[in-house]
């Protein structure tokens, strides 16, 4: 799987788009294999041959749009499991973002495009197309299990009538292979009641095979009666000898058998009008392969609740008149990107575990629960009417708030509808329940990005109490610029949080590195000059924090061109981040580190004077000085 060439195909009916859209995509992977088509009908063609890792499509097209498009990919076998990103000039509001689930994408990307945007949403998407290949190879895989065991026990099945079709020729020798065979052999007599009906068999003979399937002894058993020996399966058995020996025809039968806790084939025939023989066959592997193969198919593999496919079957199967009222709950797990980015995917995958923990236990049997995507569940509550529905949602709700994941405290937002009568469309009344679900989503998911942005600065305070003094001081330094630079309260404020938030990233960093007491060598400044990006990647994940995540990206550019790590020029750098870089230079430069004594303000200034104009903004380095500086300190500087 990792040598395999990463293929992506852009469908834009705009060639420049597609120009640009390839030309990015090289330059962040630049062994990937691009292709392109401008129409719907070609890029449908195109994907079903080469199936490629990640589909990026536009919306407005002439003929068939993107969302029909994406529409028709997700109907196809060979194409529904690659991921589709929107590429599109609209904004991804509320109504664009449902159609785009209901036809399938998995996420959005807004023009002009972002390199490095691109790049995180290609990568995530080839994750999940790396996961569903892998689930695709290890159902293959148990198939095949499946197969090459039915063929060998049919072949065992075919051996075995030849070896006893071979006993009209030599019953001596026969009788040799018959205990040899690995298959177990019984013969039983019938016996009848008043009425001429089977009751009851005794054991004639059974060979070495049939003692070692079931534990039985030859001695211990011959003479006696099934309901002696097998009394849990006499009438199941007795039921199929009648049946044999009415019609004369060979039984096949498989079943499991709780006395052995195995699964047996069990193929019957009547050698004389009162006898039955049975040969028995082990198949309890071959039918835990199956069952796990069942599950696969019909179940998420990291939650283990329901998936889409079996999702979409059940509410084919559930929206009939006998189980109205029928409510639909729609369920997303606010803040999951969020986690993933900053914690990592295995946390996020424990917290959707805990989550489909908390649903399923509040569910009856006969509810269906099922994973629709990523972050979002279904619940369908068949005879349920909406007080009912609102009492079970009420549960889930209270059952999250005693629930965390480590130190993360998460929310689910839920919104439900209730379909009363057949004459209702069930599509209109899942929209309805997503609306609902989209409506307390807009404050339930604030709150709880804010708080896991909160755990995430403690974290990174926890790595290194440096960084907490430093992020405050920045903080402060900012605003009193902002404030000086005359923005109005609202810009002031966010300049304010992105000053404290502006080294985030840093979490992804090693703590040795964060603490270590002397100079970093050139490995090490590698990492450390990630830390923007990573802080980008971790804020973006949420819309929230969008504009400050651009902010933090570019506090360690230079006006001159030459910083980091976009080397963006001038006032192509945002003046937040531009105010940020004066504010972060100030505090490294007069703060003490264990290798070197901080600078005084005055030989702090003047560094930030000379470099006005290179590293620093010339206007934000001069209201500092100036203005900012004028206020706390009385200096003498040449």
């Amino acid at each position: 799987m990792a040598d395999r060439q990463l293929k992506f195909l852009a469908i834009d009916d705009n060639q420049d788009n597609l120009i640009t859209m390839r030309a990015l995509i090289r330059e962040a992977f630049p062994e990937a294999r691009v292709l392109t088509a401008t129409t719907g009908t070609k890029g449908i063609e195109i994907a079903g041959a080469e199936d490629p890792d990640v589909i990026l499509l536009d919306i407005v097209m002439p003929e068939m749009d993107g969302f029909e498009v994406c529409q028709r990919l997700k109907a196809e076998p060979c194409t529904k499991e690659i991921p589709v990103v929107f590429v599109t000039a609209i904004k991804g509001d509320r109504e664009h973002r449902i159609l785009a689930l209901e036809s399938g994408a998995e996420a959005f990307l807004a023009k002009p495009i972002d390199e490095s945007e691109l790049t995180a949403q290609i990568r995530a998407m080839v994750k999940i197309k790396n996961a569903h290949r892998q689930k695709q190879d290890e159902q293959g895989r148990l198939a095949q299990m499946v197969e090459e065991k039915t063929a060998a026990l049919k072949a065992a099945h075919i051996r075995t009538m030849e070896l006893l079709e071979s006993l009209k020729v030599s019953e001596e020798r026969n009788r040799r292979l018959i205990t040899q065979m690995e298959q177990g052999l019984a013969v039983h007599e019938v016996l009848f009641d008043s009425n001429g009906k089977p009751e009851d068999c005794n054991f004639l003979y059974v060979n070495s095979s049939f003692e070692q399937l079931t534990g039985f002894k030859s001695q211990d058993i011959l003479g006696k009666t099934l309901t002696e020996i097998m009394p849990d399966s006499k009438d199941f058995l007795v039921e199929k000898y009648a049946q044999l020996i009415k019609t004369r025809a060979s039984v096949r039968y498989e079943k499991y058998f709780q006395q052995f806790e195995k699964y047996f084939e069990v193929v019957a025939y009547s050698p004389e009008p009162q006898q039955v023989a049975v040969i028995v066959s082990d198949i309890t592997e071959r039918k835990q392969t199956e069952a796990k193969i069942r599950y696969l198919s019909n179940h998420d593999y990291l939650t283990g609740v329901y998936n889409r496919r079996y999702y979409e079957e059940a509410l084919t199967s559930i929206d009939r008149e006998e189980n109205l009222p029928l409510s639909l709950v729609i369920s997303d797990v606010n803040g999951l990107k969020l986690v993933n980015e900053s914690f990592g995917h295995a946390l996020g995958d424990e917290l959707l575990k805990k989550v489909a923990g908390v649903i399923l236990k509040e569910c009856r049997d006969q509810d269906v629960v099922a994973r629709l995507s990523g972050d979002e569940f279904i619940i369908l509550l068949p005879q349920t009417d909406e007080s009912q529905t609102a009492k079970i949602v009420k549960q889930m709700r209270a059952a999250v708030q005693q629930e965390s994941v480590g130190a993360i405290d998460f929310s689910i937002s839920f919104g439900y509808e209730t379909k009363i009568n057949s004459d209702q469309n069930i599509q209109e009344v899942l929209k309805n329940a997503e609306d609902n679900m989209y409506r307390h989503k807009l404050y339930e998911s604030a709150s709880i990005k804010n708080k896991t942005i909160d755990l995430i600065m403690n974290t990174l305070y926890e790595k290194s109490s440096r960084e907490m003094l430093h992020s405050q001081r920045v903080s402060e330094i900012c605003e009193k610029i902002a404030f000086k630079m005359n923005f109005d309260q609202d810009d002031i404020s966010q300049v304010k949080a992105a000053g404290l938030i502006h080294d985030i990233g840093k979490m992804g960093i090693d703590e040795k590195i964060l603490n270590k007491p002397g100079g970093l060598d050139s490995d090490e400044w590698k990492k450390i000059q990630r830390h923007p990006e990573i802080g980008y990647r971790i804020l973006s994940s949420s819309s929230e924090f969008s504009e400050l995540a651009r902010y933090v990206l570019e506090h360690q550019e230079r006006w001159d061109g030459k910083g980091y790590p976009k080397q963006l020029v001038g006032e192509e750098i945002s003046i937040q981040a531009r105010i940020i870089g004066v504010a972060d230079a100030f505090d490294a430069m007069t703060c003490d580190r264990a290798y070197r004594k901080g600078l005084s303000v005055a030989e702090a200034v003047a560094e930030i004077k000379k470099c006005a104009g290179t590293q620093f903004d010339p206007e934000v380095a001069t209201v500092f000085v100036e203005k900012v500086l004028a206020d706390r300190f009385t200096l003498t500087i040449e």
